[in-house]
């Protein structure tokens, strides 16, 4: 008599085809990539340079990141920079499309603090190395200096939110990148004003196929793409006067801000500012007052989120920690939603040694345009 084996049992249970699956994500289904851009060339000189030229590229526009390089050679003078300088090498710097402009700043400063308050976008560690210089004083090259900048149009990697399609060959997207006199970087100038080149970098992501190399399908458009991504600069309408309280009003409220930057000049100087700061400081959105503070408080809080000491003359505030405390690592909770609200302002007590002499306040606004309400 002979024993024959019984086969195991399997269990069937419900095929899944490619056909099934859940679609790749889209940040899972893109790649990141970079080009050169066609550089500029030329000699920083005493008057203002434009320059606008199209972007050519494909793709999803993530940024353009700027690299200025300027050589002096045979200087016999002491070069020292303006205060601003020589991040103002660069005058008006936009980037737009046919339907409007997305960033709009007046000089290459501007865009060097806006890149330091995105901290993703933040440059401020390239001024402690060999990839950025300014070279002051008599020596030979003085009035040499390597700047970086960046065009950010996603506002960060972890979801890129805010990039623009590039595919389209009718409607071309420019970047405006002038070149500032000499003047406005030098407060004294070399003996030779030197030249420069420009270089520029395209990052952007690819455009994923409909089904991936396994068979599986993919989302070929981002999570609220068409959301828009704005930087802008306004000057306050309102004088900083010593000894009396300011109200600041906002003129860019309506969509969702990140992140707003004050600074401050005294007598044109963002230092004299510094030297005199505001002792207080209260921001309202609508009725509702959101901070009361002073200048030594905030400046605590940036450096916490930032991990560095900010330029002079300049506050930071940032909604854009809620993640970790950490300025760039957001999840959104924190935005200010500005879409409801008939005025916004900043109610700044200047001290009396402000002074009343060339006072300024000038405002730069990040903020967002949701494709759909989120």
């Amino acid at each position: 008599m002979s024993m024959t084996a019984t086969p195991p049992v399997v269990m069937q249970g419900p095929q899944v085809t490619a056909q099934q699956a859940p679609r790749v994500p889209w940040r899972r289904a893109v790649v990141e990539r970079s080009n050169i851009l066609p550089s500029e060339s030329g000699s920083i000189t005493v008057g203002y340079q434009p320059i606008e030229r199209t972007i050519e590229g494909t793709g999803f526009l993530y940024k353009v990141r700027l690299r200025m390089v300027a050589t002096a050679a045979a200087n016999a003078a002491t070069v020292a920079f303006t205060e601003d300088g020589p991040y103002n090498a660069l005058g008006l710097m936009t980037l737009r499309d046919p339907n409007g402009e997305l960033i709009n700043v007046p000089n290459g400063f501007y865009c060097y603090i806006a890149n330091l308050a995105q901290r993703n976008y933040g440059n401020r560690w390239l001024d402690q190395s060999t990839l950025s210089s300014i070279v002051t004083g008599a020596g030979a090259t003085g009035g040499s200096f390597t700047q970086f900048y960046d065009f950010a149009i996603g506002i960060n990697r972890r979801n890129l939110l805010g990039v623009v399609g590039n595919q389209d060959r009718a409607i071309k997207y420019t970047l405006r990148t002038d070149i500032n006199a000499s003047s406005a970087i030098y407060s004294t100038p070399p003996t030779t004003l030197p030249p420069y080149v420009l270089e520029k970098y395209y990052e952007s992501y690819s455009v994923p196929l409909p089904v991936g190399p396994n068979g599986v399908q993919q989302q070929v458009l981002p999570p609220g793409y068409g959301t828009l991504h704005f930087t802008t600069v306004t000057t306050s309408d309102a004088t900083p006067v010593g000894g009396s309280t300011v109200n600041h009003y906002l003129r860019r409220i309506g969509n969702t801000i990140r992140f707003i930057l004050l600074v401050f000049r005294s007598n044109n100087l963002r230092a004299t500012a510094e030297t005199n700061a505001p002792t207080l400081i209260t921001f309202k959105a609508g009725d509702d007052t959101i901070f009361t503070e002073t200048w030594a408080y905030r400046k605590a809080l940036m450096y916490e989120r930032y991990g560095f000491d900010w330029p002079s003359g300049i506050l930071v505030y940032d909604a854009m920690h809620d993640f970790d405390n950490t300025a760039g690592f957001e999840v959104g909770d924190d935005y200010y939603h500005t879409q409801a609200l008939v005025n916004a302002q900043f109610m700044i007590a200047y001290p009396s040694g402000y002074g009343s002499t060339a006072n300024s306040l000038t405002i730069v606004t990040d903020d967002l345009v949701y494709a759909a309400p989120v």
